[in-house]
């Protein structure tokens, strides 16, 4: 996992195979910075193998801290078996989505509008 900022842009690059054991080191690249965030973040999944429910539940509660802070968070480059995975879990509506990085830049630069509460 790599992270950079790059104008304003928090960019997490994610690849691997994720389970219960690196939940808390992807939390820890997706923590809100503190004394200030950045326009918003993005995070590079395309390089995931595989990953597991704790994958999802930390991916969901960066969403949410990020949506209560209003900086945009977007999931960029899902692999096919992310895509299912959110799918199944019914979490692809929670999230804001592009098909890689460049576009998911774009959307953050946009200041796209957050995911709606249910």
């Amino acid at each position: 996992m790599t992270v950079a900022i790059a104008d304003g842009i928090r960019t997490v690059r994610v690849a691997g195979e994720f389970d219960t054991d690196e939940a808390d080191v992807l939390a820890h690249a997706l923590a809100l910075l503190p004394g200030g965030s950045p326009l918003g973040t993005v995070v590079d999944l395309s390089g995931v193998a595989f990953a597991d429910s704790s994958f999802l539940h930390t991916l969901f509660t960066a969403q949410q801290r990020h949506a209560r802070a209003a900086v945009p968070l977007v999931l960029a480059g899902l692999t096919p078996f992310l895509q299912r995975m959110l799918e199944l879990t019914d979490l692809t509506r929670a999230f804001t989505i592009a098909p890689d990085l460049p576009a998911a830049t774009h959307l953050v630069r946009a200041r796209i509008p957050l995911p709606r509460r249910r």
